[in-house]
């Protein structure tokens, strides 16, 4: 199969390198010096084990020569999404899937002003990975690979079950779900809790969970997230939200949230996309969410 992975980031390093094993990948970003240095060196994969790997792949800055693709998976940050797939058009067939394992809310929207909604896929990422340097990332954490289709039809399931075996055969463990709202919530409600949190304290994530005093200001902020998500149609308990988010916390505690690594790497945020999706929809559904509202301008305080 034919594989297009947008942005060649952390995420979309790990998930290109994995898949370059059995697909014909093309990493794709537009970062030249990267393009170059893939091209030569591929993609160091560090594992938190103290093995690693080196995968060998191809990398362009532009999808305009790569031809269709059967597959296209969308790894930039999410206020990049509708530029990049208008910039990439030429790779996207009437047939191609592309799938968006992004962080934040509205992705799946931007790419449906150019796909079709039956040919998109959503879903989220537990892994966690840093940058290290040129070509070479850090996979500090694992987890499942949630995926499925934006709308939810037997032919659409189809087509997400596809890409899921694709993924499985990469090593990725994955679950094809028909109705995939309640975990992009639980998603959301993740990051809401610890990326801006992350950024402006400096903590791992190990530490927002068992700090007393960071956990509360989380708590907060869920509780908010989650009377959002009700207000939207899905219903998810208060305590199963805290306990997803602090599972992740758990599970990576000595990783920082890609907006604190965004911020040290004088990179933009993805705050608006995140807490800032939250703050929208509450005040749409009248909603108070101050806690939210505080992360995101702290958030661009500290971006300046």
């Amino acid at each position: 199969m034919k594989i297009a992975v947008l942005g060649a980031g952390a995420m979309g390093s790990l998930y290109g390198a994995k898949l370059s094993h059995t697909q014909d990948v093309t990493m794709v970003d537009v970062n030249e010096t990267l393009i170059d240095h893939i091209n030569q060196n591929g993609i160091v994969v560090q594992e938190a084990d103290g093995t690693e790997e080196t995968y060998t792949l191809k990398a362009v800055k532009s999808g305009t020569d790569i031809g269709v693709q059967d597959l296209v998976i969308v790894f930039v940050k999410g206020i990049f999404t509708k530029d990049t797939i208008r910039q990439n058009l030429s790779m996207i067939g009437s047939n191609t899937l592309v799938m968006t394992l992004q962080n934040g809310a509205g992705n799946n929207r931007d790419i449906a002003k150019f796909v079709s909604k039956d040919n998109i896929l959503v879903g989220t990422t537990s892994h966690n990975c840093v940058v290290k340097g040129l070509g070479v990332i850090y996979h500090s954490g694992h987890g499942p690979t949630n995926i499925g289709p934006d709308v939810q039809t037997p032919d659409n399931t189809a087509k997400a079950k596809i890409a899921g075996e694709i993924l499985k055969q990469a090593g990725f463990e994955v679950y094809v779900l028909d109705d995939i709202q309640v975990i992009l919530w639980k998603k959301l409600f993740v990051n809401c809790a610890v990326n801006a949190l992350s950024m402006v304290t400096g903590k791992h994530l190990g530490e927002l969970s068992s700090d007393p005093y960071l956990w509360e200001i989380c708590t907060d902020v869920i509780q908010e997230c989650v009377k959002v998500a009700e207000a939207d149609g899905t219903s998810i308990p208060s305590d199963v939200a805290m306990e997803t988010v602090k599972e992740v916390c758990e599970n990576n505690p000595l990783g920082y949230a890609s907006m604190y690594q965004d911020y040290m790497n004088h990179r933009k945020t993805e705050i608006d996309r995140i807490n800032g999706a939250i703050a929208e929809l509450a005040d749409e559904y009248g909603i108070v969410a101050p806690c939210n509202k505080m992360l995101i301008r702290l958030v661009h305080a500290m971006e300046g």
